[in-house]
């Protein structure tokens, strides 16, 4: 009888840990339904530290974009046809003291702000897969037609100037779910070169740490590094840029969507050029600190 008892009591010790031990999994996919309509806010505060010539210029800017996303069709591949749109965007800068505000919701005669509004009329179409990869995009050339003139909006709105910019900038937020099932303490790399960014290299770390009913919380770290030329106003410049990026993001178990996302980046970049004056070789040295913040809510 005792040892009945003692063996019982092995067992149930034996289920306990058993069940202690037992980390919850998920498997991190889109899982959209036709007719659903999901709006991502993004927010931006950047300071920027610039040394030329001697002087010190300190930047100032502060934006929200908020973009629509319109579940057209669910495929039978487990596709989706998504139809985009650009809701607003408004952008406070101030360069040493002077300021400068862009806003798509402006009665005012900035012609700007003006063409921002007008953009936001505009819808394009692209299919994502269900691990957040682009595959088509139609639609793209209106906007460049409405942005491509004007140097302030295609700074503004680069993801919007051609499809591989809109892809790459895109599936940064969608496209990064590893191919396996993930539990807590499970990492997994992504990488991806950003054409939108002059060809920006981003190296993202994921650490899953904790899965919960409804969410899986990731802690995320980025290696960034940028060495490109560039030409503004007919002059050439070399822009070199390391950074990192570190935050935490929330992915909603139902749909597969980071519901939010809160990321520190910083930033040392160098624009080497020659001096339009002297023909000198000259420096610009940089330093910037961003906090962003995204969500995305059904709506």
């Amino acid at each position: 009888m005792k040892t009945k008892l003692i063996a019982l009591i092995v067992y149930f010790l034996i289920v306990s840990v058993q069940l202690v031990e037992a980390k919850p999994k998920a498997l991190l996919r889109l899982n959209l339904e036709k007719g659903d309509t999901y709006q991502m806010t993004l927010t931006s505060d950047n300071n920027i530290d610039q040394q030329m010539m001697g002087q010190q210029m300190k930047i100032l800017q502060k934006m929200e974009m908020v973009s629509s996303y319109k579940v057209l069709d669910k495929l039978a591949d487990n596709s989706y046809v998504i139809e985009y749109s650009f809701v607003k965007m408004k952008m406070d800068m101030d360069v040493n003291g002077q300021k400068v505000t862009i806003d798509s919701e402006s009665t005012g005669e900035d012609v700007v702000s003006k063409t921002i509004k007008d953009v936001t009329s505009l819808k394009l179409k692209f299919t994502m897969n269900s691990m957040g990869k682009i595959q088509t995009v139609e639609g793209i050339d209106e906007y460049k037609q409405r942005i491509g003139n004007n140097p302030q909006l295609v700074q503004a709105l680069t993801m919007l100037s051609d499809e591989n910019n809109f892809k790459s900038n895109f599936e940064q937020y969608f496209g990064f779910y590893p191919e396996n099932e993930i539990e807590p303490g499970s990492k997994w790399d992504y990488s991806i070169k950003m054409p939108a960014m002059m060809n920006m290299d981003m190296l993202m770390h994921f650490n899953v740490t904790d899965i919960q009913k409804d969410l899986v919380v990731l802690d995320t770290n980025s290696d960034i590094n940028m060495d490109s030329p560039m030409e503004q106003n007919g002059m050439k410049i070399q822009l070199k840029m390391t950074g990192t990026q570190s935050g935490t993001m929330k992915i909603d178990r139902k749909s597969g969507l980071a519901g939010t996302s809160d990321l520190n980046q910083k930033f040392d970049m160098n624009m080497k050029m020659k001096n339009p004056q002297s023909g000198e070789d000259m420096e610009i040295p940089m330093q910037m600190n961003a906090v962003t913040k995204i969500s995305t809510v059904k709506i």
